[in-house]
């Protein structure tokens, strides 16, 4: 029987690199090191390229290397690691929207990749992230990657742009009617806020939850409301985001959700939001109260997403036959009507007399 002839090593050529199998039990024992580059006191120096499983995958990575030389000291460099850079420096040069969306889109779906070298990232893996969103959210990561990339190859850490392949998703948004929060739900909601301290990170998202169904605040508006735009004494605050009528609104503060925005205002004197993010005085970010909301609606066992706190407060204003300008008004919709939207004027008190009426039994 043949049994075949064991294969030696051959020794590469000078200034060719090097390939070496190491010692012991190892699941990547072949150990490549580039071509050595002579320094200034006479020394060679040889620098490690990688580890790899067997000696075809390390012949393969030192061939690619000769033919596309990268950045040795940037090889284990993150997508997340460029991703900051590309980040801080677009802010001023994208929309605020864009800017969050980009922000929502990277953490949603492709924070898991974060801490993997970008040279070790393959075309499934990225394929895989961008075809789970919508077709839209799908387009901006693509874009995203495309520019990380590019990024990437202008400082030679990649020698392929395999972005340039994705493919985006064509799943279509669907438009699910929003359910309105039952009583039973808001007093186990309310339950929870009073039997929790603020340690437990749940416990906010209760508080906030309760700021909501109360005022009719979207999250991004009770994310951005600045303690200067607070006034305790007359009971409301200045806030609002999306449309004209909707920005720098009146917003009563009902008596049943007071203590909780003093509360909050006293917890971090030196932060300038209401709800801050915990190291930083920047305002509480939206994937952090997303991701925590849904933790606490599975804890409590309610199915509803957060745009049904506003939802729940305009439907239930309704039945008790509140002003349609009032509710409007109050919530930052746009009045079709010319009478309504220029010439009635309402003051905090006449919104905040609406408000009060407002009891969900909590």
């Amino acid at each position: 029987i043949n049994m075949g002839r064991k294969k030696r090593r051959t020794r590469k050529l000078n200034g060719a690199g090097s390939i070496t199998k190491l010692s012991g039990k190892r699941n990547k024992p072949w150990m490549v090191r580039t071509p050595g580059e002579i320094q200034i006191d006479g020394t060679i120096k040889r620098t490690v390229l990688g580890y790899y499983t067997t000696s075809e995958e390390a012949e393969i990575a030192l061939a690619k290397y000769k033919i596309m030389p990268f950045n040795i000291d940037e090889k284990n460099t993150t997508l997340n690691d460029l991703w900051k850079i590309w980040y801080e420096k677009k802010q001023a040069e994208v929309t605020k929207r864009s800017h969050e969306r980009y922000y929502k889109s990277y953490n949603l779906y492709l924070s898991h990749l974060k801490n993997k070298p970008i040279r070790e990232l393959t075309y499934h893996e990225l394929q895989q992230a961008i075809s789970v969103p919508v077709k839209g959210t799908s387009k901006y990561l693509k874009t995203l990657l495309n520019k990380i990339y590019k990024m990437a190859m202008k400082n030679n850490i990649v020698d392929k742009d395999i972005s340039e392949l994705l493919e985006i998703s064509q799943k279509k948004s669907v438009t699910r009617p929003v359910k309105v929060i039952d009583i039973k739900t808001i007093k186990k909601i309310r339950k929870y806020s009073n039997e929790n301290n603020c340690t437990n990170k749940l416990k906010k998202i209760a508080d906030m939850t309760l700021i909501m169904l109360y005022t009719g605040m979207r999250s991004g508006e009770i994310r951005s409301i600045k303690k200067e735009n607070i006034f305790f004494n007359e009971n409301y605050m200045i806030g609002g985001i999306k449309t004209e009528a909707g920005k720098d609104r009146i917003i009563p503060i009902h008596p049943k959700i007071k203590d909780l925005i003093i509360f909050y205002y006293n917890e971090f004197p030196n932060k300038d939001f209401l709800f801050s993010q915990t190291k930083s005085k920047k305002a509480f970010s939206e994937v952090t109260f997303v991701n925590n909301f849904i933790e606490f609606r599975n804890l409590l066992n309610f199915t509803n997403n957060r745009h049904a706190c506003r939802h729940t407060f305009i439907t239930e204003l309704k039945k008790l036959n509140v002003a349609k300008s009032k509710i409007k008004r109050i919530v930052g919709h746009k009045s079709l009507d010319v009478t309504d939207g220029v010439y009635t004027h309402y003051s905090p008190q006449d919104l905040l007399i609406e408000v009060k009426k407002l009891d969900y039994g909590d």
